[in-house]
């Protein structure tokens, strides 16, 4: 049956060990995988796989991304009562290999029962989860895409996220003097007691339309010894404006350097923007063929905001994508899970989609 062909699609995939910069194993998967279907692929310059099927009418774009946050391990899931659960080895890989799933089971069926469709444009990113990087390297004019689906986790399956954030990493290096804790303490400074004092913006923030976390922590050099330096990994995610996102990272800066200052140290805060956020309007032509299927079987369209990151947030405006969600759950962790079901949904959904659009031309 077809939906056992999809199930054992994600059982390939989540066996491939994926972490951003290491796709390899399911790009040649998934390469190896589109050529048996006589798709022609590519590499572009940034590691990502495309491939075209050609159609009629204006293309479609269809994307999920190949990696996945460490530690990325293949590994045997466990199936039960039609869910799949990670071995707790390690992140099932469900994100995003739900995704990659999808995709490919859309274009066999596609092919084996000649249905109607778009020329499809294949696009399977790298390095996702550390910034968004292969779609941001992607370019669309060659392949005359200017609509698509993102197949990713955020929500329920089903789910369209409606308005993705504003994402942004940054780092905090703290320096300070070390010395014997046991000696004289007048001469030391204190790098990790500059971040105790630091009161820098944290948390849900603005009613929860921004939130500001530190991530990770990196100091010292030894039990026995004043910490002479720390690095910290922190994010900002925002739905405010650009101006009040300048705010915030003003205050990131003042209150580390203020608290280094204070202390005879130094600090310094640096940006790395991801993305800007997004609003997908409810009548785009793609998105309003979704809202029709789903009526069609009794269904009500539901958009969500979200977050969470996906290929969409570098893709648009470039690129007329939304984000429907595979329905993943505890993403990033070993208690990750999907359930099974409603991904086979997905794909009669989005066969129906594809129909539609090669008929409205």
């Amino acid at each position: 049956m077809s939906a056992d062909r999809l199930y054992a699609s994600l059982l390939d995939l989540v066996a491939l060990p994926s972490t951003s910069g290491h796709e390899e194993h399911v790009r040649q998967y998934l390469e190896t995988t589109l050529q048996a279907q006589g798709l022609t692929t590519s590499v572009d310059g940034a590691g990502n796989l495309i491939a075209l099927l050609p159609g009629q009418g204006r293309p479609v774009l269809l994307n999920a991304h190949m990696d996945r946050v460490p530690p990325g391990r293949g590994q045997r899931p466990v199936l039960r009562n039609g869910v799949l659960y990670s071995d707790g080895s390690s992140n099932l890989g469900a994100d995003d290999a739900a995704g990659l799933a999808i995709i490919l089971e859309t274009l066999r069926r596609l092919q084996e029962g000649s249905l109607p469709h778009p020329p499809i444009v294949v696009l399977f990113t790298v390095q996702e989860e550390s910034g968004l990087q292969g779609a941001r390297a992607f370019d669309p004019t060659p392949w005359q895409v200017s609509d698509g689906i993102v197949f990713d986790n955020a929500f329920e399956a089903g789910v369209v996220v409606s308005r993705g954030a504003h994402y942004e990493a940054f780092d905090v290096e703290i320096i300070g003097r070390t010395g014997h804790p046991g000696k004289d303490l007048r001469q030391t400074v204190n790098a990790l007691e500059i971040f105790r004092q630091a009161t820098y913006p944290h948390g849900s923030l603005a009613n929860d339309q921004t939130r500001i976390l530190i991530g990770r922590i990196e100091g010292g050099s030894a039990r026995n010894a004043v910490p002479a330096r720390v690095l910290l990994q922190g994010e900002l995610r925002s739905f405010e404006g650009g101006e009040q996102i300048e705010r915030y990272r003003e205050r990131l800066r003042t209150a580390f350097a203020e608290a280094a200052h204070q202390a005879g140290g130094q600090a310094e805060v640096r940006f790395v923007p991801h993305c800007g956020s997004y609003l997908v309007d409810e009548q785009e032509p793609l998105l309003s063929l979704y809202r029709q299927v789903l009526a069609d079987r009794g269904e009500q369209l539901q958009l969500r905001p979200t977050f969470i990151g996906s290929d969409a947030s570098a893709l648009r405006p470039r690129v007329r994508v939304f984000t429907i969600s595979t329905g993943v759950v505890n993403e990033h962790s070993p208690a990750e899970y999907v359930p099974l079901a409603p991904l086979e949904q997905l794909v009669k959904d989005t066969l129906e989609v594809l129909r539609r659009w090669s008929v409205a031309g």
